[in-house]
């Protein structure tokens, strides 16, 4: 007897191997630039692929190979690009001179809060000086002292305005040589990822053991609602982050309110509907109302007043035959009352006599 498999053992096996087979790793992330190289000024088109779905990249043109960080990188001239849900992100830099000599590169990383992911594209930026790449064996040692937001909105950002806060940001420089321009990128975001670059200021220069304090206005969209984060890195290694919430309380009013109001109305206005719809139902319902019987004829009243009254031209009384006219009146149901008048103005049956 020859061993075989059920199909429902092959179905069974083929489930288990889907379960067991070992999922391909995620790729790491890539980009290009195209041109390669151009002078201050030329329009670059970077993209990239592999890339954390939802944030904001940041991409700059760098001296140094970048090894030193955004410290060799043109921080003003930075530009931020959304990550597609595909990992896919596109943007257009315009070159500027890193404040450090080639050889350069277009330097794209996550911002501060997210996964630190950063790729270097190869990049000429053509009349720039070139030299060669020296690291920072003792890089800038800058702590953050102290980071806040000051400020609100008052009552426009109740109704649901713009919601303004300042980032006051002191920090001091640790190490033993003074600082220059060290880079200062701050930006804002939903959840935990500060992806929204703000303006930030020049930094200066640092004085060993002294401190600096830089303020970056922070404003939010109308009708902003919810929890927000301001974040960044200064000189491309001291990262900061904070929270804060705002809600339009006086706007939720307002609409529900006239939410209220638009369902009053409807309500209203269905129940006239129904009551026009029952008063035209009862009015079909309802039996017509019954008329009025003919009064019945009192015969003695009519012969007497027949009497009383029947006069020639010349005042003579004129007799009323009492019996023709009593059968005449119980003839019938139906009077016609021409007929009765031809008959009075006849003088009866006597008149022909």
């Amino acid at each position: 007897m020859t061993g075989t498999r059920s199909p429902r053992a092959l179905a069974a096996l083929v489930l288990v191997s889907l379960f067991l087979w070992p999922a391909p790793a995620a790729a790491d992330p890539g980009a290009s630039a195209s041109p390669a190289g151009g002078a201050p000024g030329t329009a670059v088109q970077v993209r990239g692929a592999g890339w954390p779905a939802g944030v904001s990249v940041q991409i700059s043109v760098c001296g140094r190979n970048a090894v030193n960080g955004s410290v060799d990188c043109d921080q003003p001239n930075a530009v931020a690009a959304p990550v597609g849900p595909d990992g896919i992100v596109t943007a257009g830099l315009t070159v500027s001179a890193p404040p450090v000599p080639c050889p350069c590169v277009i330097h794209i990383t996550t911002p501060a809060g997210a996964e630190r992911m950063t790729v270097d594209v190869p990049f000429s930026v053509l009349g720039h000086e070139t030299a060669d790449v020296v690291k920072q064996e003792n890089p800038a040692r800058i702590d953050v002292v102290d980071a806040e937001l000051r400020g609100s909105g008052g009552v426009s950002e109740l109704f649901g305005w713009r919601t303004r806060r300042t980032l006051v940001l002191t920090v001091r420089n640790n190490g033993p040589d003074p600082v220059t321009d060290a880079p200062l990128v701050v930006g804002w975001g939903a959840d935990a990822t500060a992806d929204s670059p703000l303006t930030a200021p020049p930094t200066g220069t640092i004085d060993p053991g002294a401190t600096a304090v830089y303020r970056v206005p922070v404003e939010l969209p109308p009708a902003s609602y919810g929890t927000f984060v301001v974040g960044g890195r200064f000189a491309g290694q001291t990262e900061f982050q904070l929270k804060f919430t705002t809600y339009p309380y006086l706007l939720f009013a307002v609409n529900l309110i006239a939410l209220l109001a638009v369902l009053a109305g409807v309500r209203a206005a269905l129940r006239r509907r129904r009551t026009r719809s029952r008063g035209a139902a009862g009015n079909a319902l309802s039996p017509a109302a019954p008329k009025a019987a003919p009064r019945p004829l009192d015969q003695t009243a009519l012969l007497t007043y027949l009497e009383g009254s029947a006069r020639q031209e010349d005042g003579e009384t004129l007799v009323i035959d009492r019996p023709s006219l009593v059968a005449y009146l119980n003839g019938p149901p139906l009077v016609d009352p021409r007929a009765l008048d031809r008959f009075l103005s006849d003088g009866g049956p006597d008149a022909s006599r």
